[in-house]
């Protein structure tokens, strides 16, 4: 069984946007993962993207973020959920809802919605 994981899926959040707008919330998660794999593809002067943040979260997952040991619980994640996948209760069956009721939240766009003062500038000299 395959399973694609998203640092949206981790995170909360879709690339770099978050409801309240500050971008990613998880630190670890930001700062373990999202930072330094920046630094090592600005190295080689490429540029961090959802596609290669995707495909570098799977194995960083398994081989760091759940193979350390938790400050808090002083347990390793992975070994911690091996233990309690059995007591998991299965997700109750998907319910038919209608279409309408499903929203999507699309991120706002990050370019400017205002357009440059020397466009106002214009307009105000433009006499009949």
């Amino acid at each position: 069984m395959s399973v694609r994981i998203s640092v949206e899926s981790v995170s909360g959040c879709w690339w770099n946007v978050c409801p309240d707008g500050h971008g990613i919330r998880n630190h670890y998660l930001k700062n373990s993962f999202v930072v330094p794999l920046a630094a090592s593809l600005n190295q080689v002067n490429l540029l961090l993207n959802v596609e290669v943040a995707n495909s570098k979260i799977g194995p960083w997952l398994m081989e760091i973020a759940n193979a350390r040991t938790h400050a808090t619980t002083g347990e390793i994640p992975q070994h911690r959920l091996d233990i309690e996948v059995h007591h998991l209760l299965p997700l109750p069956a998907a319910q038919d809802v209608p279409y309408t009721m499903i929203s999507v939240v699309q991120p706002m766009p990050v370019e400017s919605l205002q357009h440059p003062l020397s466009v106002y500038q214009a307009l105000l000299e433009v006499r009949p």
